[in-house]
């Protein structure tokens, strides 16, 4: 969004829905206010991206959507965080997650000896990267 002389003016892969601007970058959607407070942007490739996408290739239909959710977002990001408001976003979070683990590919139906493979694998994981870490520039370990 550009504005001149108090007239908005719609760059290119932009959008307005009410007061906000969604902007459609190569990786990202880029989501702002009118007065530029509030600036957000979303990876495409992440089910939220997906869904953001999906609404403004709808039109009008989606626009609504759009409005509703892109409201909610600068009513979740305007207020002073107290432990409370944050416990009850993160417990919003988790029961949406759960609610749709399929949309996150998240495997629900893992058996023992597969938690154990993913455990060992992540254990594996931070060893090595910590065995990197522990490298000087010579590439032997301290």
């Amino acid at each position: 969004m550009k504005s001149k002389n108090g007239k908005v003016k719609l760059e290119k892969g932009e959008v307005r829905i009410g007061n906000y601007f969604v902007k459609a970058e190569p990786e990202f959607i880029k989501i702002q206010d009118l007065n530029c407070v509030f600036t957000h942007r979303i990876g495409k490739k992440t089910a939220v991206g997906i869904w953001v996408t999906n609404m403004l290739k709808q039109g009008d239909g989606g626009e609504k959507s759009l409005l509703t959710y892109i409201g909610t977002l600068w009513s979740v990001f305007s207020p002073a965080p107290d432990n409370e408001y944050v416990e009850a976003l993160l417990n919003a979070a988790s029961e949406c997650l759960n609610r749709h683990p399929d949309w996150y590919g998240i495997k629900t139906d893992v058996t023992d000896e597969e938690d154990a493979k993913i455990i060992e694998e992540e254990r594996d994981l931070a060893e090595f990267v910590e065995q990197v870490r522990n490298m000087d520039d010579g590439g032997s370990e301290e």
